[in-house]
Order: C-alpha cells, then structure tokens, then sequence
C-alpha cells in the first residue's frame, strides 16, 4: 500500500456511500420513477436496492483482498495491463457521462424554475470549478465536509415533507400494481441504474478506507439508509400528487411549492432548490475524484493533482454540449440509455475482476491482519 495515502474510516466510507447515493437522487428520482412504476415505485426501489446489496459483496470484497489498492490496482494484479486498460476506458467513460450530466441537471433546473434568463455556463463552469478544488482538498477533507452538508440537504427535504403534511392523502397510494407487474420491473431497471448500481464507483474510493472496521457492514447501512430516504420520498410524492405524480418534475420542488405558513412563510421551494445544488455538487465532486483516481492510476501517476482541473473542465465542456437536449432526449437518456451504459461500461468490469480474482484463489486478509498502525495508517 502506498503509505502516503490518507485515510477514512468504515463510517466516513459508508456516509460518503449514502451521501453519494441520495444526494441527487431524493429530488430526482420519485417523478420519472412514479412515471415509470406508478404506485409501485418503492416496490421498484426495494428490488434495486437489493441488487445494489449484491453489488457491495465485490466491491467491499476487493477492498478486503488488495487493501489500499483501486479496482485498476486490483485488475493489473490479477488480468494484466492490457485488459486493465481497456477495462479501465470503460469504466472512465462511464464517468466522463455521468460527472456532465449531474451538473447539467442543475443547470437545466436552475434554468426551467428559477433563472430563467441565465445562461447555462453562469451554472455549469462555477460548479466544475468549486468541484475541481473540493477534489484537490483530499477524500479525508470530503469525509468531513459532505456529512454536515448532507445533513442539511435532508434537514430541508424531511422538513417539506413534514409541512406537506395536511395535503397526505394515503389512498393514492392504492392500487400497487393495477397494471401488473411489469411497470414494476421498468422502474427497477431505472433505479438500479440510478443510483444503486453505481455505488460500484467506490472501488475507486475504499481504498483510502482503514480496514478491520467492519466495512462490508457499514457500507450496507449506508445503502438502506438511503434506500429508505428515496423510498420515502416517493411515497410522501405519491400521497400528495396522487395520479399526477409522475408527471411533475423535480416533484419534491413541486412538493415544496404546496407549502405555504400564513402569509410572511411562503416560497419556500428555494429550500429545494439549495438542497439539489448541494447535493449535486457533492455527487459530482466524488465522481471526478473517482475519475481522477482512474487515469492516474492507468497511466502511472503517483500523487499527482495536475490532472484534475483539466479534467474538470472537460467536463465543463461536455456538460455544455448537452445545454441544447430536449426534454425528451434528456428522458431517454437517463431512463433508458443510463442503467444499460451503467451495466454494461461500470458494473461488468468490477464483475470482471471480482469473478478474476476469485478464479486466481485470492482470500481477503483476516481483519486482524488488517489494524492500523500510528496515526491511523496501515503498518
């Protein structure tokens, strides 16, 4: 393991883990998904969910086998260079989509609510730059960062929920599958794609992570809790708008509208909109970390941050060249195209390695084996 690496802990891991999850997804994810599955939509978040369960078992079983080591570490040890490489691309590519289009999704929200007369670049250029900087601070900083940020976020979102109160209406939520079965798988194909099955980003991440902490374990809580946060938003979107549900984008911003306490409390969907800058932003941040971590580790580098602001804006300019997409371009791009560009560019590589590794009989070291030395590095 290279000793100069800084370190988290299993709990730091498994909050960045929800942190990336739910950031984003608790104010996207209930109206395409409610327009996909209807009234099943948490349903189709208990099932992805559990197939993002299953994901964890190679990611925190790489992390326990080469400690201190990416997944590109990890697949040069065990596949050799060439096929790293290759492998490694994909999984970049995956990276260099998703990074735009997180940001993007600001802007195109900031543009459709609130800044209408805005140019998208006001948006998308500032956002790239704050993330390029929070990279260069280190994954130990973010660790520190994102749980008090993130905590805000929810705090707001919990709040709007609870003043939203007196409009529940719990019999939108029946029937559960009026049209069968099949809504309900569409929706699990969307959510697994979003976010679940993208948690396996963190193999570019657990490797800052101190073993012997039970990680495994922590980052599984760190998936139900977020399971239970989006499912909850669904359901509260469900019980407001009934029918409509699915067809109000943004819905928890459109939840937020609804809320109004006497006349000197109102607008407060501004919250909303914080909430979904903040948690873009910090999705966005890990994502380029985790892109960065990528290249360096394929081409060679060592503690080399020269890369990341380059990286960073071209992720800028990506993210500008989709300002134009319509609404339905943007729609089958995240429902349809995201999850199989996830499964088939971000997903099937870690399998790759993981299924390699075992065939070659490599064993996880014993937790005992796996204690940190002073100031919290691995001896």
């Amino acid at each position: 393991m290279n000793r100069d690496k800084t370190l988290i802990s299993a709990n730091q891991a498994a909050i960045l883990l929800f942190v990336f999850l739910t950031c984003s997804s608790i104010t996207n994810i209930p109206s395409p998904l409610i327009g996909l599955a209807g009234n099943a939509a948490w349903i189709s978040l208990l099932v992805s969910a559990s197939l993002g369960l299953l994901l964890l078992v190679p990611v925190a079983w790489l992390a326990r086998a080469y400690p201190g080591q990416s997944l590109i570490e990890c697949s040069r040890a065990v596949i050799g260079t060439p096929v790293t490489l290759l492998l490694g691309c994909m999984f970049l590519s995956f990276l260099f989509d998703m990074g735009p289009s997180i940001v993007l999704d600001i802007a195109m929200f900031l543009k459709s609510s609130m800044l209408r007369e805005t140019p998208a670049y006001w948006f998308i250029f500032p956002t790239f730059l704050v993330v390029g900087l929070s990279v260069r601070t280190g994954i130990d900083k973010l660790a520190g960062l994102f749980p008090v940020l993130m905590g805000n976020v929810m705090f707001f979102v919990f709040l709007i929920a609870a003043l939203s109160a007196n409009n529940f209406d719990p019999r939108q939520l029946l029937p559960i599958m009026p049209e069968g079965v099949r809504p309900m798988l569409h929706g699990t194909y969307f959510s697994f794609g979003f976010p679940f099955g993208e948690a396996v980003i963190f193999t570019m991440i657990l490797q800052h992570a101190k073993k012997g902490g039970k990680l495994g374990p922590k980052l599984a809580l760190g998936l139900a809790a977020s399971l239970l946060s989006l499912a909850a938003a669904t359901v509260v979107t469900i019980m407001v708008f009934g029918p409509i549900a699915g067809e109000r984008k943004y819905s928890l911003f459109e939840l937020a509208r609804t809320v109004s306490i006497i006349d000197v409390f109102q607008r407060i969907e501004a919250l909303i909109g914080y909430s979904l800058i903040v948690a873009s932003f910090m999705k966005a941040t890990l994502v380029l970390f985790a892109a960065h971590e990528t290249l360096i580790h394929m081409i060679g580098l060592k503690k080399d941050k020269m890369l990341v602001m380059p990286m960073a804006l071209l992720m800028s300019c990506i993210a500008m060249s989709g300002i134009d997409m319509g609404d339905a371009s943007w729609i089958f791009q995240v429902n349809e195209v995201h999850p199989i560009w996830n499964a088939a560019f971000f997903i099937l590589p870690v399998l790759i390695v993981f299924f390699a590794a075992l065939l070659r009989g490599k064993k996880p070291a014993p937790a005992a084996a796996q204690k940190t030395g002073p100031g919290g590095r691995l001896p």
